[in-house]
């Protein structure tokens, strides 16, 4: 029996999760919150705080004041104003929000759902999904992926949109992280039907850039180039264009082990890699194509549970560790991922570094945490704003309590972090000093009818895809 015989025979009509559960039922919204100003003064007292900060360092007990959403000091003793609205860090951890360095919003629409046949795979599934998506559904969508994301604790995102098939698309994907106080990259990228002849449309990029420079709301965004494959003939002449308009510029390359070899080498022989080029996935790397890459400064981001669930090999960690190349991780798509937990995936990331190296010591939490932090900073070009905890920086952080049943003891902080934390555990996320979510829940007024919205997008394609 195939899967459209089964979801047509079965009383389960969907398997996704996105239409058969809530998961903002923990996410009640704080009614009429007072931590919903950026403009207040706050200090986080007495808390443990992982600053990734060299400078700064651990503090196994320390306070962090922010006013008007900068980090004005942070130490083990810190002065503040009579007004300062104090948070209690006792037994609680802060560290840096999480960077997600790569992620494709718009697929959630489509949540666990490829993977029984291949011609129902998550590249056959996805180009009958986004064919269907309107504007409107984009930002719905890409939404309830933000709200999912904060809630898990990640405070900027690198989201790599190829569905942008009308200016309408592109804007709602703008128009989501505005609405939901997400920090982030927005990668305008090609769609699922453009043809290698068709030009990538720089008249319409150009017209997002002028609105996001005019208007205020999308002043934590970046707009950058979603590059089209290695095999599009015009791919020179779109990096010089993203460049020349300021742009950086991410591309999937040599992403399946035995198919996708070479295609690292190709952009070197181009003369493009740059310090402003992200690859995504790169299980094909060879060690030349990692001393390319090294020595252009260019960065490679991990999706370990997308690329192990649809069958690329496993994340070239230890290649990517003996060239030093600046790593960072992503959930990718929660199509294949399940979820949005970064945590757990760098946990993944911990165990696959161990096995394929068969050294228990490889992977060090310090680093892991790294790559979801300052490392993902860098990548999306805003490690001057975020990605540590310094005076100076855009308060972006979380804070985790430490009594929880899975999230105590007295391990080494940052393993505990690696190995044990979850959203659940995620008592505050905080964006440019605005709080977002508050004793656990989320401080948006309508994550019900968020969810409700995109469980209706969800139903309403799925009955689509599998009516033609």
């Amino acid at each position: 029996m195939n899967r459209r015989d089964f979801l047509k025979n079965s009383s389960l009509l969907s398997l996704s999760p996105l239409l058969i559960s809530n998961p903002f039922d923990t996410m009640t919204p704080t009614l009429e919150s007072k931590t919903l100003s950026n403009t207040g003064v706050y200090l986080i007292k007495d808390a443990e705080i992982l600053s990734m900060d060299t400078a700064i360092g651990h503090l196994q007990k320390g306070s962090i004041l922010i006013e008007n959403g900068v980090i004005k000091a942070i130490g083990s003793t810190v002065s503040f104003p009579a007004n300062a609205i104090i948070i209690d860090g006792h037994n609680a951890v802060v560290m840096p929000g999480l960077i997600d360095s790569h992620w494709h919003l718009w697929t959630s629409v489509m949540r666990s759902m490829p993977g029984y046949s291949s011609d129902e795979g998550y590249f056959p599934m996805s180009v009958k999904y986004s064919r269907l998506m309107s504007g409107p559904d984009m930002k719905i969508i890409s939404k309830y992926s933000l709200a999912e994301a904060i809630n898990s604790g990640i405070t900027s995102i690198s989201d790599f949109n190829h569905n942008t098939r009308t200016f309408e698309h592109a804007k709602a994907g703008l128009d989501a992280f505005a609405e939901m106080d997400m920090r982030g990259q927005f990668l305008y990228g090609d769609h699922r039907d453009l043809k290698e002849s068709d030009p990538t449309n720089f008249a319409e990029i150009k017209r997002l850039l002028e609105l996001v420079a005019k208007d205020k709301k999308y002043q934590k965004i970046r707009l950058d180039l979603g590059s089209r494959s290695v095999k599009y003939p015009k791919i020179q002449e779109d990096w010089n264009n993203a460049r020349q308009l300021g742009m950086r510029i991410v591309i999937h390359a040599s992403s399946r082990v035995n198919a996708h070899e070479g295609e690292i080498k190709k952009l070197h022989d181009m003369g493009i890699l740059g310090k402003d080029v992200n690859i995504i996935h790169g299980n094909a790397i060879t060690e030349q194509e990692a001393l390319y890459v090294s020595r252009a400064g260019s960065s490679i981001t991990m999706t370990p549970y997308s690329e192990m669930r649809v069958g690329y090999g496993f994340p070239p960690i230890k290649i990517l560790k003996k060239y030093a190349i600046l790593t960072g991780v992503g959930i990718d798509t929660v199509a294949l991922s399940g979820d949005g937990n970064l945590f757990s995936t760098l946990k993944l990331l911990k165990n696959v570094g161990n096995a394929t190296t068969l050294d228990e010591f490889y992977m060090n939490p310090y680093e892991l945490l790294e790559m979801a932090t300052i490392n993902g900073a860098k990548i999306l070009g805003i490690d001057n704003v975020v990605g540590s905890l310094a005076v100076g920086k855009q308060a972006d952080l979380i804070l985790m309590r430490k009594d929880d049943l899975n999230f105590s003891g007295n391990s080494q902080t940052e393993r505990l972090v690696i190995e044990a934390a979850s959203a659940a555990n995620i008592d505050l996320v905080m964006i440019g000093g605005k709080i977002l979510k508050e004793n656990g829940k989320l401080t948006y007024p309508n994550t019900n009818q968020l969810f409700e919205e995109a469980q209706e997008v969800s139903k309403r394609i799925q009955r689509q895809v599998e009516g033609s």
